[in-house]
């Protein structure tokens, strides 16, 4: 450590350390950290984390405080979008169901056109048969045609379904009524092959073999028919048996299958 020397004007002498004038280092640094502390203070204070806590609950005390307010909010929103999702799931459910609906009702609608068009070409025919002319006594084959169907009775489509209609009227039968049965036979061509189907071979498992009839006057028989895959109608035998006396040359007939896409054709007597 240097010495330093002071004279006096009265001749006296000060002795004393050299740079003990100086201010050690540390206060610097110490002033600085509360400086620095304070400026973090007045950080915290404005930022609301040293502000206290007020009615709405808008800022926290301490910094765990904040956190808990935003878990709170978080919380909140996750329960407002658990509720928007079953919203949304009950408006899917909604839709599906009224899509669903709305299926059901364009097959029952389709059902219900076929089977109105059908009733309408009876009509025709009935009011036909009412006043025939020109026609012998005893049974006959009235109208005998086949037409496809979109879809089944449940209003489903199936590829390859058709309906016949056999209507057949006892000419001054009086009170007497004629039974019998009837066969239905298709020839056609299946890979190529020519194939012969019967009336039992393509009626559809889930309906009920009909053969049979008796005719005071007149009466309708219908039935479907539903050819294997690939298979192509070319001609349709149709064969009305009474149980009783001769069976005329007119209860058999012969059928073009383009007869029945064809309301001028002709049928062919065999």
């Amino acid at each position: 450590m240097a010495l330093e020397y002071k004279f006096e004007n009265r001749g006296t002498v000060q002795v004393r350390p050299t740079g003990s004038d100086k201010r050690n280092p540390c206060w610097y640094m110490l002033i600085a950290a509360l400086l620095l502390v304070l400026m973090m203070a007045t950080w915290l204070f404005f930022s609301g984390y040293l502000t206290p806590v007020d009615s709405s609950g808008a800022h926290a005390v301490t910094l765990r405080g904040k956190m808990d307010e935003q878990e709170r909010l978080l919380t909140k929103q996750l329960t407002d979008i658990k509720a928007l999702e079953d919203q949304l799931a009950t408006v899917k459910r909604e839709q599906q169901v009224q899509v669903s609906a709305n299926d059901e009702l364009t097959k029952k609608f389709a059902a219900a056109s076929a089977e109105l068009a059908s009733e309408r070409e009876k009509l025709v025919l009935y009011e036909g048969i009412l006043s025939p002319s020109g026609l012998a006594e005893g049974l006959h084959i009235q109208h005998f045609g086949v037409k496809p169907r979109m879809v089944d009775d449940k209003g489903k489509k199936v590829e390859g379904l058709y309906n016949y209609h056999l209507v057949l009227s006892n000419i001054k039968g009086g009170d007497t009524s004629v039974d019998g049965s009837y066969s239905i036979t298709i020839n056609g061509k299946q890979d190529g092959k020519d194939v012969t189907v019967t009336h039992k071979d393509v009626t559809p498992a889930a309906d009920k073999l009909a053969t049979k009839f008796s005719v005071k006057h007149y009466q309708s028989l219908e039935g479907n028919l539903l050819f294997p895959k690939d298979f192509v109608p070319v001609t349709v035998k149709l064969k009305v048996t009474p149980n009783t006396g001769d069976a005329p040359e007119r209860l058999t007939r012969s059928y073009e299958w383009a007869t029945f896409n064809d309301s001028n054709a002709s049928t062919k007597k065999e």
